[in-house]
């Protein structure tokens, strides 16, 4: 995000508390996934528990996990992504792409 986006923060007041935490989690990295753990050193290890590849980090799992290329496929079209392609993208579409009960994070 580089500038304030004003349909992204209408969307952000109109969530409820749970889910709005989740939304910002994943926005500035912020959220309890390995990695970030890890850091605190509330974690032992930082591998995605999912593909066990890289760190489980919220760009991990928004853009390379291979995990979920199926999931962003069907969102939109492509099966791996970078940053830039989700500028434009609702909140709630990123919250329900990494929505996994193995990842402690629900809808």
């Amino acid at each position: 995000m580089r500038s304030p986006n004003l349909a992204r923060t209408r969307e952000l007041l109109a969530m409820g508390k749970t889910k709005l935490r989740s939304g910002i989690g994943l926005l500035t990295g912020h959220l309890p996934l390995r990695a970030h753990l890890f850091n605190l050193r509330l974690a032992e290890q930082k591998e995605c528990r999912l593909c066990g590849e890289e760190s489980e980090d919220n760009l991990h799992l928004l853009c390379r996990c291979p995990a979920l290329a199926c999931k962003r496929y069907k969102s939109w079209g492509h099966m791996f992504m970078t940053p830039k392609d989700f500028e434009n993208a609702k909140v709630s579409s990123l919250i329900s792409l990494v929505s996994d009960t193995r990842l402690g994070l629900t809808e």
